[in-house]
């Protein structure tokens, strides 16, 4: 997971933490202020409804009307609160206002708390179960007519009333929680994408070092923390290519060196091995030949030195000439035909019929592949086989070579193709090279465009090379 992705997600769990604390904490004041709001109302209009049917209470009270009547003047007030009325006398003889009905509605003799309460002055709101279960409001006021108190009313709602009044509030709240939680995201999104920048571009330019871009720098680095070690990698940068620089102008300069004094050695072995003094002479002659031998590795090794040297400077002139490859792998089997017999080795190929054309250099690719077949009869035994297949597709050409060689353990592949790396030298101690062969290779192949792939199971187990080399090759440029 990014750096980014981890800030954001940190980030908003912190945010939504956040929130959801708020959010608990302003929800509970909220419904505990909604609460008492809502008591406070229900007690005023208690108060004004006993106003309002005061003058069918007095009726009531004098016997003037029945329940039925009574329950009428209930009604638009019922209806209003979404709530049920109730009327209760207190018993005391009040003059006029005593009846039947009176004798009828009063009071329990257990009180409730809203009644005691009105009778003590001091309204309140009491919740508790009803008899159907279910829980109520209830509160109470006392009727007043001509400054006599006619009885007290009651009024209960369900609770189911103020619950509503508090999920919309809920609802309103988390919504709003909502809506800053994503603007505080977005918000928290575009500070880590600002953040970030400088870090992607530091990762961007060292992903350009790491492929060989020496040259590339990060430009305008911050004057943050991420800027100090963006000047950091610009300096280590410069040195690297300046060490680089360095020793690829010395490895210029050294294999030019050598050149002379080789060929030189050179013209004097062959001219000493055609002396007579020296033709009946068995040790001179073994010993004239073993340092040929080694004159020709050490040409090899100072050619691949300025090879190399040419690759890196970008200096490397690329081949314009129209070669067959599939022509081209049948004479190179041919020439390495005789060193696969020498080892009773079976050296197969397998190719189209028809020609297939590539613009290369004929000597790159031949240095390309006979590397790559001379690696696949060194390395493997005395009765085994190498094949060479070829496939074009999408105007690619594909080759394909595989070996029942020693194989390649797993953790040598990574660095097969880094210079003067050997794999296991104590096994390969008595097999001739010096490391340079793949990487002058794998240089060639990325000048043309191409790449190469190299897989082994494991020892003993054999190894496939895969090399691709576009057939329709760009327009090269060529520099000097």
């Amino acid at each position: 997971m990014s750096i980014r992705a981890r800030l954001l997600l940190v980030n908003i769990g912190l945010l939504a933490l956040a929130f959801v604390g708020m959010s608990l904490f302003a929800g509970a004041q909220i419904t505990a202020g909604l609460r008492v709001d809502y008591e406070q109302r229900l007690i005023s209009e208690i108060s004004l409804i006993a106003q309002g049917i005061a003058p069918a209470a007095v009726r009531f009270a004098r016997d003037e009307t029945d329940d039925q009547a009574l329950a009428e003047a209930f009604a638009p007030y019922e209806a209003q609160m979404g709530g049920s009325l109730r009327l209760y006398f207190t018993g005391l003889p009040v003059e006029r206002y005593s009846g039947n009905n009176t004798a009828r509605n009063l009071l329990p003799r257990i009180e409730p708390p809203e009644i005691e309460a009105v009778i003590t002055g001091i309204p309140i709101v009491n919740q508790r179960a009803a008899d159907d279960g279910r829980p109520y409001l209830y509160t109470a006021a006392s009727v007043f007519y001509d400054g006599y108190t006619i009885g007290l009313l009651q009024l209960s709602i369900p609770t189911s009333a103020l619950q509503g009044l508090i999920v919309q509030r809920w609802i309103v709240l988390v919504s709003g929680m909502i809506t800053l939680t994503v603007c505080a995201a977005v918000l928290v999104g575009w500070i880590a994408h600002r953040m970030l920048r400088s870090l992607r571009q530091l990762q961007e330019s060292a992903a350009r070092l790491a492929k060989g871009e020496l040259k590339h720098r990060i430009a305008s680095p911050s004057s943050d923390e991420i800027g100090a070690v963006a000047h950091a990698f610009n300096s280590m940068a410069e040195r690297i290519q300046s060490m680089l620089e360095a020793q690829q102008t010395f490895a210029s300069n050294t294999s030019h060196e050598f050149r002379t004094p080789l060929t030189t050695i050179q013209l004097r072995t062959e001219a000493l091995k055609r002396a007579p003094a020296l033709a009946q002479d068995l040790a001179a002659r073994q010993y004239l030949d073993e340092i040929e031998a080694e004159i020709a590795r050490l040409t090899s090794m100072v050619q691949g030195f300025t090879l190399l040297a040419r690759l890196d400077a970008d200096r490397l002139e690329l081949g314009r000439d129209e070669v067959d490859i599939v022509r081209f792998a049948s004479a190179l089997r041919l020439q390495m035909l005789p060193q696969a017999e020498a080892k009773g080795i079976t050296l197969s190929l397998i190719a189209p019929d028809e020609a297939i054309h590539i613009h290369v250099n004929l000597a790159h690719l031949t240095l390309v592949f006979r590397n790559l077949l001379d690696n696949a009869l060194k390395y493997t035994p005395k009765g085994g086989s190498v094949r060479w297949s070829l496939v074009c597709a999408d105007h690619v050409m594909i080759h394909t070579l595989t070996d029942t060689g020693i194989g390649i353990a797993p953790e040598h592949l990574p660095h097969l193709f880094d210079r003067f790396y050997r794999a296991d030298r104590a096994r390969l101690r008595d097999v001739p090279g010096s490391g340079l062969g793949l990487s002058i290779v794998a240089a060639i192949l990325r000048a043309y465009g191409g790449d190469i792939h190299i897989d082994s199971p494991g020892v003993n187990q054999g190894t496939t090379v895969t090399v691709r080399w576009r057939v329709q090759s760009p327009q090269l440029s060529v520099q000097p």
